[in-house]
């Protein structure tokens, strides 16, 4: 198969190139290229800049979605998302398309918007609580919400960014780097899917593609599975802002950002020198480097990785009410969703690089691992074997030690998405994988002829529409150019049968 890698090499102020893996049929967007050129020029940059498949630029964000840079020492807040932790988790379930039907789903839906409505916020967590879902991610969660901890081998870094860091969550730092405002916010809008593009999507398996690992984990044809996409609201949405000006805002969203943004630089300013050096986080410069051996640079990633946690943790709960929603409507004693995977694709985390230790920033892109093992899969989803194979399931491959990562790509909730399994690839791509095709998708708008629909259901006004479903095309290429590099195959396709979001289409 022929690779659909191309090479941007450095030219003009660039000091490193652009890898670009592209669908051949879908030119590379010229805007999102500008751009990256202008990131390849920083002084901070230390190896090529990754542009992945559904590569594109919202004007309203400093660096294109799909992509991964790395920085020698430096953290840099606009390469990455002003979101830190927002991911994707996909869970499996008891059911099938035949337990499913119209009457069903507008129940579960109706109990699910009920629940998740951003609108009914209230204090769900207490102050301790919610220092230790900062402290501690997903762990902190799981026996709160009565589930499984087994859970966490299947949350990249079991869900704790402090432990993937190697670092012990100090609860005096975070206090610090976490303004009070911002852990009240926490409190109150804990478990929740949230507005915008983030979603709940109840999706059949419609093809098994590698029948191997989708036995591994336990899929099969007909299966249903649920799809999350969501963050750490309105606290991390401040904690990546308290650091930089983000352009992704409001007049009125900025004011009540630096209600808690000034006073955190103010009472460390003690001359006009420190003033002057802390002005670049208010001025709209896109890209401001903070030393990482810094004490200011420890406290922004003391406040990421807070942040990170959160959004683990938060996913995790959001999978709770999931469980209580579809054990009402079917039955009380079917087995709890089990959750296959979970993984941030807006992070700034600390990576081997071909043999360097360097600062690896995400926007919109997942960290994906290929397996380190050869041999034989294991009968039984998810089990592992003895020996080496457990010895190398300790982090940061988890269950996942002789597959590979799973990779969620999802389509639109009117096109399939896909399950995929990270290959060999990702040594090329900053072991990054693009977090969808949804870009992609949307430039092949053609009706599919089969009929199929998807039930989109709103946090108000429930059920709203019906969405006659589009072709694969877009999806299709994406998957190719994945393929074609290495960096992911498909192991199965989901098709959409109903989808709770906070925006109308």
């Amino acid at each position: 198969m022929q690779m659909a890698e191309r090479v941007m090499s450095p030219r003009g102020p660039m000091r490193v190139p652009v890898h670009v893996f592209a669908p051949e049929t879908v030119p590379p967007p010229a805007d999102a290229l500008a751009v990256l050129a202008r990131v390849a020029a920083l002084e901070c940059v230390a190896a090529p800049v990754v542009a992945l498949p559904d590569l594109h630029h919202k004007p309203r964000l400093e660096t294109p979605s799909s992509v991964a840079v790395a920085t020698r020492d430096a953290i840099v807040l606009g390469l990455s998302s002003p979101s830190p932790g927002c991911g994707m988790a996909l869970a499996r379930t008891a059911l099938t398309v035949e337990d499913v039907n119209e009457e069903r789903l507008d129940a579960l839906f109706t109990r699910l918007a009920e629940r998740l409505n951003p609108a009914h916020a209230r204090r769900s967590l207490s102050p301790d609580e919610v220092m230790g879902v900062l402290a501690h991610g997903a762990a902190a969660t799981v026996a709160h919400c009565g589930l499984d901890a087994s859970l966490l081998e299947h949350i990249e870094d079991r869900g704790d960014a402090f432990a993937a860091a190697g670092e012990e969550a100090d609860v005096e730092a975070i206090s610090r780097a976490v303004p009070a405002e911002l852990r009240q916010i926490g409190q109150r809008e804990f478990g929740l899917v949230g507005r915008g593009n983030h979603f709940l999507e109840m999706q059949a398996v419609a093809e098994v593609v590698d029948q191997r690992v989708a036995r591994a984990w336990g899929l099969h044809v007909g299966q249903i599975v649920v799809m999350i996409h969501a963050d750490s609201g309105h606290l991390g949405a401040f904690v990546g802002r308290l650091y930089a000006h983000r352009r992704k805002n409001t007049w009125l969203g900025r004011l009540r950002e630096w209600r808690y943004k000034v006073p955190l630089h103010v009472r460390e300013v003690r001359s006009w020198a420190e003033a002057r050096r802390r002005w670049p986080y208010f001025s709209p410069r896109r890209w401001v480097p903070i030393p990482a051996d810094s004490e200011e640079g420890r406290r922004v990633l003391c406040a990421l990785r807070a942040a990170t946690n959160y959004a683990y943790a938060n996913r995790v709960a959001v999978l709770a009410v999931i469980r209580d929603a579809i054990q009402e409507v079917w039955r009380d004693d079917l087995p709890a969703p089990a959750l296959l995977w979970d993984a941030a694709h807006n992070s700034i985390r600390r990576e081997q690089v071909d043999g360097r230790e360097l600062w690896v920033h995400r926007h919109n892109a997942a960290r994906a691992l290929s397996s380190p093992l050869q041999g034989a899969l294991p009968a039984q989803p998810d089990a592992l074997a003895s020996g080496p194979a457990r010895q190398a399931a300790s982090l940061p491959y988890g269950a996942f030690v002789r597959t590979g990562q799973p990779v969620l790509l999802p389509g639109t909730c009117r096109t399939s998405s896909y399950l995929c399994v990270a290959g060999e690839g990702v040594a090329r791509t900053l072991r990054s994988v693009n977090h969808g095709a949804g870009r992609t998708t949307e430039q092949f708008a053609g009706e599919d002829d089969d009929g199929s629909i998807t039930r989109l259901y709103t946090y108000t006004d429930g059920l709203e529409f019906l969405l006659f479903h589009l072709s694969d095309d877009g999806l299709q290429a994406v998957i190719q150019a994945l393929q074609a590099d290495a960096i992911a195959r498909p192991v199965v396709r989901l098709r959409p049968l109903a989808v709770l979001k906070g925006s109308k289409p």
